[in-house]
C-alpha cells in the first residue's frame, strides 16, 4: 500500500514536531546552568559547612548523648567531634565544616558563576553559605548521585534554600533530633506533628522550620534548577527593633527530616554538584513599584463598575434631532396633486 504525497507530508511533520519536542526540553533545561564557573575561593565567595550526627560535642547535651549510646551498646563516638572508625567511610566531611570558626567570615556578593562538588555523609546535610546580590538574578542547578562500586548513580536528597535565620532554625532542629532533649522526651515519634499545620505557622512549632519564601524546598529529587531575584539585600528586622544581615544557605539534605516528602537517608555518600551562575539584571524596579501597581488593579476594578453603571443609567435621557425635520402627512390633508384629485372624484 501507497502512501500519497499528503499523508507523506503529515507523517514527516508529526516526526520532525515530535523528535523537535524531545530534544527542546532537556537544552532548556541544560542551559539554565550554562556560562562561566571557577571553584569558589572558599571563605570569601563561598563557605563550606556541614551538620553531622557526631557535630554538637560540646553542647550541653553532650554527655547525655554519650551515655545513652555507651547504654544500648552503640559505640560512643569521641569527644574532639570526629566520626569512629567504623563510621569513617560514611562521613567524608572535615572537621572544619562541622565546626566552623565563629564568628563566620564575611562573603563577598557574588557575581561570577560557581561550580564545587559536595560530598554529604550517610545522615547529614551539606551547605553552601553565600551572599547572594540583589542587583543580579542567580540560578541555581544541583544533581545528586550516590557512589556504588566506583560508578555515580542518580539517588535521590532534599534541596533547600534559606536565609540565615531560617537556617538556623533548621540546625536547631537537626540538633535536637541527634542527641537533643527532643529524643530524650518524646522518644522520636515526630511523624505527624507537621502534617497538618501550614508553612506560614510552623515556626511556631519546636520541630517547626521554613524555606526561602516558602516555596524554594525540593523534596525527593534527583536533579533540580531554580532561580530567584531579590528587590533587596535581604535583611531581617526584629520586632525588637534592630537588623540583621541574612546570607543564604544552599542545603542538600541527607536525612529524614521533620517535613512529611523528604527523603531518608541512603546510607552510601551523597555527592551534590552545584552550579551557581548569578546574571547582571538591566532593569531594576523599585519596590515600591509593586503595591503601586495592586493599588491601580485595585482601583480599575472598583471603578470600572461604577463608570459603566453610570454611563449605562444615563443612556437614553439625551434628546437628539432628527437629520430630516420634514413633517409626516396625515390622512386628513388635502390632496396636492392632479393624480390624488381624480383618485379622489367619484
Amino acid at each position: 500500500m501507497q502512501l500519497s504525497s499528503k499523508a507523506m507530508l503529515l507523517v514527516l511533520i508529526a516526526a520532525l514536531f515530535s523528535s523537535s519536542m524531545g530534544t527542546v526540553q532537556p537544552a532548556q533545561a541544560a542551559s539554565a546552568c550554562e556560562g562561566e564557573v571557577t571553584t569558589p575561593d572558599w571563605n570569601t565567595s563561598a563557605q563550606r559547612m556541614a551538620l553531622v550526627p557526631f557535630s554538637s560535642w560540646g553542647g550541653p547535651f553532650m554527655y547525655e548523648y554519650l551515655e545513652s549510646n555507651e547504654d544500648e551498646g552503640a559505640p560512643s563516638q569521641p569527644q574532639n567531634g570526629n566520626p569512629s572508625e567504623g563510621d569513617s567511610a560514611l562521613h567524608p566531611e572535615e572537621q572544619w565544616m562541622y565546626n566552623p570558626t565563629w564568628p563566620l567570615p564575611a562573603l563577598e556578593p557574588l557575581t561570577t558563576g560557581q561550580y564545587a562538588t559536595m560530598q554529604i555523609g550517610n545522615d547529614s546535610s551539606g551547605m553552601l553559605r553565600l551572599n547572594l546580590s540583589s542587583a543580579h538574578r542567580t540560578t541555581f542547578c544541583v544533581s545528586l548521585y550516590e557512589i556504588i562500586d566506583n560508578q555515580t548513580v542518580p539517588t535521590q536528597a532534599d534541596v533547600y534554600l534559606m536565609t540565615s535565620s531560617q537556617y538556623n532554625s533548621y540546625e536547631e532542629v537537626y540538633r535536637m533530633k541527634h542527641g537533643g532533649w527532643w529524643d530524650d522526651f518524646f522518644a522520636g515519634d515526630d511523624s505527624e506533628l507537621l502534617s497538618d499545620i501550614p508553612p506560614e505557622w510552623r515556626s511556631f512549632n519546636p520541630l517547626g522550620w521554613q524555606s526561602y519564601r516558602d516555596v524554594h524546598q525540593y523534596e525527593t529529587t534527583e536533579q533540580v534548577t531554580f532561580s530567584i531575584a531579590m528587590d533587596g539585600p535581604e535583611v531581617y528586622n526584629s520586632l525588637f527593633g534592630g537588623s540583621e544581615w541574612q546570607d543564604f544557605y544552599l542545603v542538600v539534605d541527607g536525612w529524614d527530616n521533620t517535613n512529611d516528602d523528604d527523603a531518608g537517608p541512603i546510607n552510601n555518600v551523597l555527592v551534590a554538584d552545584v552550579t551557581i551562575i548569578p546574571v547582571e539584571r538591566t532593569a531594576l524596579l523599585p519596590p515600591w513599584t509593586v503595591p503601586l501597581t495592586l493599588f491601580v488593579a485595585l482601583a480599575a476594578v472598583v471603578i470600572a463598575p461604577v463608570v459603566l453603571n453610570k454611563r449605562y443609567m444615563e443612556a437614553g435621557l439625551t434628546k437628539s434631532t432628527p437629520a430630516n425635520d420634514a413633517a409626516v402627512p396625515f390622512l386628513e390633508q388635502e390632496p396636492t396633486s392632479e393624480a390624488e384629485v381624480d383618485l379622489n372624484t367619484p
